[in-house]
C-alpha cells in the first residue's frame, strides 16, 4: 500500500468534509492518507473555527520570531518515513517545506505543494511573492486551487502536466440540504428577534480582520440604508475588527452582530437574508453564496482569493469598481427592484460543480498521477 502524508499548519472546520472524502476515495484506490496538523497562532486563533478529526494526528507547531515575523516549524520529521508522497500548504513562513525541497532530491518521496501559488492579498511584485516565486518549481507535483493559479505557474515554467487544478471547495450539498430544511416558521421567527420585519437583509459571514475592510462595508450599508427604509444587515462571524461592527450596533439597530456561527447553525441567517456582501477578499464565501441562494455583491479589488474565478458578473453574481457610491448603488438596486432574483438560479447550478466531492476527486487524481511518474 501506497503512502501519502499531507501536513497543514491547522485544521479549520470547512475542511473536514474535504479531508473524509479523500481518505476514502485514497483507500479505494490502495493509498494511506495520513494528516498531521497544527492550531492557529494567537491572532488567527480569533477566527474559532478550528476543529479535531479522529483519524488525524495534531502535532503542536514551534514558533519563533525572527525579524518581526513569525516563522513556523511543523516538527513532524519522523513521519516522513516510508511514504511515497507529502504534500505541504505552500507558505514562505513554514520552515518545514524549505527542509522537504532538498530532502526530496536524496529520499523517494515526492513533494507536492498545495495553495494559491502567490499570495492574492499582496502585490504580485512584492518581496514575499517575488520571494514565492523562487521556490514554485521546487517540487514535484502543484495542487492549485484554481484554473487562475495553473495559469500562473505555467506562465513561470512549471510543467502544465505536473499541475492539479483541485477547484477550491466546500460542502455545499450539506449546506443546500440545511438551508432546504428551515421552515418559514423558523425563518420568521428568526426575523422577530431580531426586528426585522421586511426581505431586504444583507449579510457578511467570515472572519474580520483589517484587510476584509469592515470601514468600507459599514459605510456602503449607511449609503444603502438611505435609499431602501426597510434594509437590515447581519455580521457573522469574529475576529480583531468586531469591534467596530459591535460599536456600529449602538447607534443602528438594524446593523446585527450575530457573532461566529458555524456549519449548520449559520445556515439560518443565509436563509433571511437576499444577498451577501463581501466587497474585499472574496475567498470560499462565493460557494455560500451560490449554495444558499445568497447572490454575493463584490468589488473589483485586487486582493480576492482565488476563489474569485467562480463568479460569473451579472449571472451568479456582481462585481462593481471598486467605489463605494457605485457599490452601495448597486446593493440598493437589486434589492429595490429583486434584481438579484435572477442570479440565483446560476448559483444554485454553479453550487453543483464546485463542491467538496469534485475537489476530493482532482485532489485524488492529482495523487495518482504524481505517484506514477
Amino acid at each position: 500500500m501506497r503512502k501519502v502524508l499531507i501536513v497543514y499548519k491547522f485544521l479549520p472546520e470547512y475542511r473536514v468534509d474535504f479531508y473524509q472524502h479523500l481518505k476514502k476515495k485514497l483507500l479505494e484506490n490502495d493509498i494511506q492518507l495520513q494528516l498531521i496538523y497544527g492550531k492557529y497562532g494567537k491572532i488567527d486563533a480569533l477566527r474559532g473555527n478550528e476543529v479535531q478529526i479522529e483519524w488525524a494526528q495534531y502535532i503542536p507547531n514551534r514558533r519563533l520570531n525572527l525579524g518581526g515575523s513569525e516563522i513556523t516549524w511543523q516538527p513532524c520529521l519522523k513521519y516522513l518515513k516510508g511514504k511515497d508522497l507529502v504534500i505541504v500548504q505552500q507558505e514562505n513562513k513554514l520552515l518545514l517545506n524549505y527542509y522537504l525541497m532538498l530532502a526530496r532530491h536524496f529520499s523517494k518521496f515526492r513533494l507536492g505543494m498545495w495553495g494559491h501559488v502567490i499570495n492574492m492579498q499582496n502585490d504580485p511584485q512584492s518581496r514575499g511573492n517575488r520571494f514565492r516565486l523562487f521556490f514554485i518549481g521546487k517540487c514535484d507535483w502543484w495542487f492549485g486551487y484554481t484554473k487562475s493559479a495553473k495559469d500562473f505557474l505555467v506562465r513561470n515554467n512549471f510543467p502544465e502536466n505536473r499541475i492539479t487544478v483541485v477547484q477550491n471547495a466546500i460542502d455545499t450539498h450539506a449546506l443546500k440540504k440545511y438551508y432546504a430544511e428551515i421552515t418559514n416558521a423558523e425563518a420568521d421567527e428568526l426575523k422577530k428577534q431580531l426586528g426585522i420585519t421586511g426581505n431586504n437583509v444583507g449579510i457578511y459571514c467570515g472572519a474580520m480582520y483589517p484587510d476584509k475592510d469592515i470601514d468600507f462595508i459599514l459605510e456602503a450599508c449607511h449609503l444603502v440604508k438611505k435609499e431602501v427604509h426597510d434594509f437590515h444587515m447581519l455580521f457573522v462571524g469574529t475576529g480583531i475588527e468586531a469591534a467596530k461592527v459591535k460599536k456600529a450596533t449602538e447607534s443602528a439597530d438594524w446593523i446585527h452582530y450575530i457573532g461566529p456561527k458555524y456549519g449548520k447553525d449559520r445556515v439560518i441567517y443565509f436563509r433571511i437574508s437576499a444577498i451577501q456582501i463581501m466587497p474585499r477578499l472574496v475567498g470560499l464565501c462565493i460557494l455560500d453564496s451560490f449554495a444558499m441562494e445568497t447572490p454575493l455583491v463584490t468589488t473589483e479589488h485586487p486582493f480576492h482569493g482565488p476563489e474569485i474565478d467562480y463568479l460569473e458578473n451579472g449571472i451568479n453574481g456582481i462585481m462593481t469598481k471598486d467605489d463605494i457610491t457605485e457599490y452601495s448603488q448597486t446593493i440598493a438596486k437589486l434589492l429595490l427592484t429583486r434584481k438579484f432574483m435572477e442570479l440565483i438560479e446560476e448559483g444554485k447550478l454553479a453550487s453543483e460543480k464546485y463542491t467538496v466531492e469534485n475537489m476530493a476527486e482532482n485532489f485524488k487524481n492529482g495523487i495518482l498521477s504524481c505517484l506514477n511518474l
